[in-house]
């Protein structure tokens, strides 16, 4: 085969390489195909490239695959920028990721179970939050919510950045210790779960002041759903990852670890927006006396129980259609596979 052949030959895949590389990018659905053939062309012109240099093809020529197989590496390797609209999408494609991993149900069971059953403990046995959380830290919570808060929301707005700061403390260190070994993430978890538990029974039981039990069932009503869920999405996360460096599965440590932040990365951007917010909630919402519905006859707790429910609403149809649906199709396919 003489050169001019061979260049003949070859031009298509050259043409149809410098065509991919140059356009505007890859729509979603042809995505995988398109990023196959890319790459099969990638490589094929990688040959190419090398066969012209050894056997010393037309300058010409060499200078064209030289430059083509520059753009394509750059197109193929390019790095992707972060922005507002691919944080979106990832939160609302979470839920079907996250239904489908088992340290989601692993975390939510921890925390729950303990919260909801130290709650109902403590509500008619109060010593039973003396033993576990000391009698001198509940009197100081029964303190901090003896006197009414009722700020102007010009008083409160400095405080979605501390709220976000705090609330993202406890999250991060959820999710950091749970990536040392999972184990450590898990007692962390229960910790908090059986601690906020306690607390929130305490403050429920009766023995309190009835100002401060209402002041604190005023404060903690209305962000606690988005809250809570945060931090237990924090913790599946960071277990997620632990669990990759416990478990690699054949990997080495190190791409089992990178794996498993890739799989853990929808918890991470779901709990983020949950707790920003939270963190919103807590500023404008929670420390308010919602005057404006007091001059119709709607006492403040009502409305702040009224957007609990709501919030929790939102986080079962968030969970349930965006996640439960794909769950269910996933499943009901390969059911339909299995079974022809």
């Amino acid at each position: 085969m003489t050169v001019a052949e061979l260049i003949d030959a070859r031009k298509p895949d050259w043409d149809a390489l410098d065509a991919m590389t140059r356009a505007a990018r890859w729509t979603r659905r042809e995505e995988p195909q398109e990023i196959a053939r890319f790459a099969a062309l990638y490589r094929a012109v990688c040959s190419d490239l090398a066969l012209a240099e050894t056997y010393q093809l037309p300058p010409d020529t060499v200078r064209r695959l030289n430059d083509l197989v520059g753009r394509a590496h750059n197109r193929l390797y390019r790095r992707r920028r972060a922005n507002i609209g691919e944080l979106w999408r990832v939160f609302w494609e979470s839920p079907r990721w996250l239904l489908s991993d088992v340290m989601f149900w692993v975390a939510l069971f921890l925390f729950w179970a303990p919260f909801l059953t130290c709650d109902y403990v403590s509500r008619f046995d109060p010593a039973f939050a003396e033993r576990i959380v000391g009698k001198s830290m509940l009197t100081n919570v029964e303190l901090m919510y003896a006197l009414e808060m009722d700020e102007t929301p010009i008083d409160r707005l400095d405080m979605v950045a501390y709220y976000i700061f705090n609330n993202g403390g406890i999250a991060l260190r959820c999710f950091a210790v749970s990536v040392l070994g999972c184990f450590p993430g898990l007692f962390i978890l229960m910790g908090n779960a059986v601690f906020l538990g306690c607390v929130f029974g305490y403050m429920q039981s009766g023995t309190v002041d009835p100002d401060a039990a209402s002041h604190f069932l005023e404060f903690t009503t209305a962000h606690g759903p988005f809250e809570l869920t945060g931090i237990v999405l924090s913790a599946a996360a960071g277990m997620r990852i632990g669990f990759g460096a416990i478990c690699t599965r054949g990997y080495s440590r190190l791409d089992s670890i990178r794996r498993s932040a890739v799989q853990a990365s929808p918890a991470m951007v779901a709990a983020f927006v949950l707790l920003c917010l939270a963190a919103t909630i807590e500023a404008f919402v929670s420390p308010s006396g919602l005057s404006f519905f007091k001059d119709f006859g709607i006492e403040a707790l009502t409305v702040k129980r009224a957007i609990k429910i709501g919030s929790i609403v939102l986080l079962v149809l968030y969970f349930a259609v965006l996640g439960g649906g794909g769950f269910v199709v996933k499943h009901l396919r390969r059911f339909r596979t299995v079974k022809s």
